[in-house]
């Protein structure tokens, strides 16, 4: 046997399309994906309340029990405004949001069918989704604890409540 090895040239093409003109500079691609977002801000933040009504037909359907298909149901849903309060800084949404994530999805792990406390997640959203008044910082914490308590009753552990004064004020809804 020969102790020579052949090489073999790929070509980049990668490296090639890279290397080339045109395109946009990073800059403008995230300024641009800004703007795409923004213009969908008003449409998206509008249907949050409708998001939020849709969890509640869940609950009211389960006429004062929910079984774990309903459940997950709303948790599928919940999903959708986790996206929506996050993409648009709704930040105190988002928390009470994740809150319910983490008590309705410990309720199927425990076997809780009892509709109150979930009616209490659903209208703490109602408080804080776009267009309900803002807010203050201690109107804020209150109604956080208040989830906290509810977690305890039931026996389910979750975050202790923070806000920090950027998260009382939300933004706008337009």
């Amino acid at each position: 046997m020969s102790g020579g090895c052949k090489t073999i040239r790929v070509k980049n093409r990668l490296g090639e399309l890279m290397r080339r003109p045109g395109g946009i500079r990073r800059t403008q691609a995230i300024k641009s994906a800004s703007q795409a977002v923004e213009t969908l801000r008003e449409v998206y933040v509008n249907s949050i309340p409708g998001e939020i009504g849709e969890l509640e037909a869940i609950a009211v359907g389960g006429k004062g029990r929910l079984s774990a298909e309903d459940i997950n149901a709303m948790l599928d849903r919940a999903g959708r405004l986790l996206t929506l309060s996050g993409t648009f800084g709704y930040e105190l949404l988002d928390r009470v949001v994740k809150r319910f994530c983490d008590f309705a999805g410990a309720m199927v792990e425990k076997n809780i069918d009892d509709v109150a406390p979930i009616d209490v997640h659903l209208r703490a959203m109602r408080l804080v989704c776009p267009g309900a008044a803002d807010l203050s910082e201690d109107e804020a914490d209150n109604m956080l604890k208040g989830l906290e308590k509810v977690h305890k009753h039931y026996g389910i552990d979750g975050p202790k409540p923070e806000v920090p004064k950027s998260e009382a004020k939300q933004p706008s809804a337009g």
